[in-house]
């Protein structure tokens, strides 16, 4: 009998799994058993489904909708750690209390009204996240275009923090004029910081389009099966050392 790989190898053992006469060179040993290469990838996407499904059974059994909308209206931010979320909680709770500390500061009513806007957008968004995890999303696949600007982005929180240190800075050393003069800067820096969220989507790239569509067009990479039916990979070109051929295709799936 020849192996089910190499048709011009002997068999010696066969798959464990499936049964599978296999030569010396496709004789894959766990825990002293042979194994075929098929059965060893489907037993490893057995076991990451596993591990996944239990992970996220248990994460959708332990988030309630309810519980997160109630911690975020004790604490903005505290709803989307419970939800798993540790960036996007320290986000809302950093934006929260800066326009709180703004709003005192400047003596602005307008900020106390982002300050309660933000409070009841982080509720509402811990309880839509909540409900996603119990449908089966990953917390990360929820995240908000918000946290994704912010998150893993230093110069974005360099500004703010610079800006924001500067602000009391101005207002310590200037007194009264400092709300005079925040009453007129205050509108550009807000503009600019939501310009600045909404870069990509308000000035799309056009080469990044274009390179997109053209990446699109091209042939997809070779799989295992179509692989092994080309003719410079078939059995009968390899020597009798079961060695691949000395020439092959440049950036083919052999050279990786």
């Amino acid at each position: 009998m020849n192996c089910a790989y190499h048709s011009h190898n002997g068999a010696t053992v066969s798959c464990n799994g499936c049964g599978k006469p296999l030569c010396p060179a496709c004789d894959h040993r766990i825990k002293g058993f042979p194994y075929c290469q098929d059965c060893i990838v489907l037993g490893v996407d057995l076991l990451r489904n596993h591990y996944q499904s239990s992970g996220s059974s248990q994460l959708k059994a332990q988030t309630s909708p309810f519980a997160a909308l109630i911690l975020s209206f004790i604490c903005p931010g505290l709803g989307a750690a419970y939800n798993g979320q540790t960036h996007k909680a320290l986000i809302h709770f950093a934006i929260s209390v800066g326009l709180f500390q703004m709003a005192i500061n400047l003596h602005m009513p307008l900020l106390a009204f982002a300050v309660l806007g933000m409070w009841l957008y982080s509720a509402v968004d811990a309880w839509k996240t909540a409900r996603l995890i119990r449908s089966g999303a990953k917390p990360d696949l929820a995240e908000d275009l918000l946290v994704q600007r912010f998150s893993g982005n230093p110069k974005l929180w360099g500004i703010l923090l610079t800006i924001l240190g500067g602000t009391f800075l101005l207002r310590m050393l200037l007194g009264d004029r400092f709300s005079n003069l925040m009453g007129v800067l205050l509108p550009f820096f807000l503009i600019g910081l939501g310009l600045y969220i909404l870069r990509n989507y308000i000035f799309k790239p056009k080469a990044a389009a274009g390179d997109f569509d053209d990446f699109s067009r091209r042939p997809g990479a070779p799989s295992f099966i179509s692989a092994m039916s080309d003719a410079q990979y078939r059995s009968e070109n390899r020597d009798a050392d079961n060695e691949f051929p000395t020439r092959v295709r440049a950036k083919s799936w052999k050279n990786r």
